[in-house]
């Protein structure tokens, strides 16, 4: 991971959303075509909601940068499973964020489902895939989720919004 990247990343961990998000701006504005900068800003994108007050959110047009970061992020790195992974999970949780609430909770999943297609090895995007469509005490679903347990613990063990979101919530066990 690059060195700017993560001076970015522990300014979030101190809660300095402000200056990680000028920061985010300008090394994003820099390196367009590097995903791991992309996955990292379009995830404090969407998460500051939570963390930002209203004005400073208003102040940077989050919910228009985060629709441009989608747009952005689709066009370069469409057949990239961990973007579709990213954008479907995120887009499921909250897809009045990006528009219209049905046509977003479908691309949601579809961008889910092209994760799972484009890598159908990833235990994570099986699980992710399988407790939108299937009942989540299911025997298939149980044992997608204890696969992805180590995944997840391995994957997600950094520092920063992203590791400390996923690893709360696809740590299923």
């Amino acid at each position: 991971m690059q060195k700017e990247l993560i001076k970015i990343i522990e300014l979030e961990n101190s809660n300095d959303f402000e200056l990680a998000f000028l920061e985010y701006d300008n090394l994003y504005n820099q390196n367009k075509s590097d995903f791991e900068v992309w996955k990292y800003f379009y995830f404090f994108l969407w998460i500051i909601i939570e963390n930002m007050p209203n004005d400073f959110v208003e102040k940077i047009q989050r919910e228009e940068r985060l629709k441009e970061m989608f747009s952005d992020g689709n066009s370069k790195f469409t057949n990239n499973p961990e973007f579709n992974f990213i954008v479907g999970y995120t887009m499921s949780i909250f897809p009045y964020e990006f528009g219209d609430f049905d046509e977003y909770e479908k691309k949601a999943e579809e961008l889910l489902e092209k994760a799972r297609n484009l890598d159908p090895i990833n235990p994570i995007y099986k699980m992710v895939y399988l407790s939108s469509s299937i009942d989540d005490n299911s025997e298939e679903y149980l044992l997608a989720s204890a696969e992805a347990a180590q995944i997840v613990k391995e994957k997600y063990n950094g520092i920063g919004l992203y590791n400390d979101y996923f690893i709360q919530v696809l740590y299923r066990i």
